[in-house]
């Protein structure tokens, strides 16, 4: 067996193609599917001339072959939105960036050395030339085709070589007719193999990378204002008090620049002013709350005042009752005064000047300034002068 059929039996080995992969000679054939290999779901001919093999199932696809009217080809998936995945005999001229590949003892065969390798429609790795489906795995060889740039080191350009086995193209399914009665695909699928070139396709020279024109670059820029725009939002969303103008102007200015990219813009404006009116209504919530507690609280003073006037020691005390000691669930002590059965102050000595757990359990009478409880519940009073009244 010579090297050119050795370059065309493939083992599936983890599930990782391991096989030099290009065209075969003339005379040679492919052998028998190995145990494990996908086979076509059925097989097909290119149904019109200047139907185009694409790189991705969408029409602003780049183009990887144009097979000519009547091409065999396999199919291998079928969407639900009229796209086919296909492989031609002798598989498609794609690119691989050189760093990713080292040459073998064959001048027209390389080995991959990394995984998850990407092929390319074209010599760049722009917006412009998405990578096929599939991938390569280190231990794969390809054949070589050509090197983009053949001045530079093979690590720092781009190398033309066959596709392998199981790499697939895409095509509108109205573009392949079904074979003819009494065809045999996989038949003809061998003999295709047989019949084909020894050498590449011709090409007079080796395509430039395109530029990105004037709107592809507008688009670029676009959508990275338009990413910019969500994440600040993201950021204001998750605070307390959220400012959503600054999201609002970068919103607005993607939509100024037009394109696809502010149809999504407008969409977040909405998103935008949903939240906007959460954060209005979260505010207006917590308006009421803060004004139900100044009333509760007034009421409450109200009460104490109207109580102190009908105290008959009302006018010798900022406030009396019998004093109490509680200890709370993080270990803090806290002093209570109890007047009529109801909790009526809480007391502090901040100057240390009296000892209030030594008073716990008597009826004393207290002056000192008065201000909000932590709780909203009673008053506090900072003990300055504390007087026993009695003792039970």
């Amino acid at each position: 067996m010579n090297l050119r059929t050795v370059l065309h039996l493939f083992v599936l080995s983890s599930g990782i193609l391991a096989a030099v992969r290009g065209p075969v000679l003339a005379g040679e054939r492919l052998q028998a599917p190995q145990a494990g290999q996908a086979r076509p779901l059925r097989y097909g001919r290119v149904a019109a001339e200047g139907v185009a093999i694409l790189n991705l199932a969408d029409e602003k696809g780049k183009e990887i072959a144009r097979p000519k009217k009547g091409q065999l080809v396999a199919v291998f998936k079928e969407n639900t939105t009229g796209w086919l995945e296909v492989e031609v005999p002798g598989g498609y001229p794609v690119w691989v960036f050189g760093k990713f590949l080292q040459p073998s003892s064959d001048a027209k065969v390389f080995e991959v050395t990394g995984n998850a390798v990407n092929l390319r429609p074209a010599p760049s790795n722009d917006v412009t030339s998405f990578p096929l489906p599939q991938h390569l795995q280190s231990g794969d060889k390809v054949r070589f085709i050509e090197q983009f740039e053949p001045e530079k080191p093979l690590a720092e350009t781009w190398v033309r070589v066959w596709s392998p086995p199981g790499v697939h193209g895409c095509v509108k399914s109205s573009a392949v007719a079904g074979l003819t009665q009494g065809e045999e695909g996989e038949r003809l699928w061998s003999a295709e193999l047989v019949n084909l070139p020894s050498d590449p396709p011709a090409r007079t020279s080796a395509p430039r990378p395109r530029e990105p024109s004037e709107a592809e670059r507008r688009e670029v820029e676009a959508r990275a204002a338009l990413e910019e725009a969500r994440a600040l939002m993201e950021k204001e969303r998750a605070r307390e008090t959220p400012d959503f103008d600054a999201v609002e102007s970068a919103l607005n200015a993607v939509v100024a620049r037009g394109g696809a990219v502010a149809i999504e813009a407008r969409a977040e404006l909405r998103t935008l002013s949903t939240l906007r009116e959460a954060a209005g209504l979260k505010s207006d919530l917590e308006r009421l709350r803060q004004q139900r507690a100044e009333e509760v609280l007034g009421k409450q003073e109200e009460v104490w005042a109207s109580s102190k006037l009908k105290d008959p020691l009302g006018s010798v005390f900022a406030t009396r009752g019998v004093l109490e000691r509680r200890t709370g669930a993080d270990g803090i002590a806290r002093f209570y005064l109890r007047f009529g059965g109801n909790i009526s102050a809480e007391l502090t000595c901040s100057s240390g000047r009296y000892d209030l757990s030594a008073f716990a359990g008597t009826e004393v009478g207290v002056q000192g300034a008065s201000s909000s409880s932590r709780t909203g519940e009673v008053p506090t009073y900072e003990v300055a002068r504390l007087e026993v009244l009695a003792v039970r």
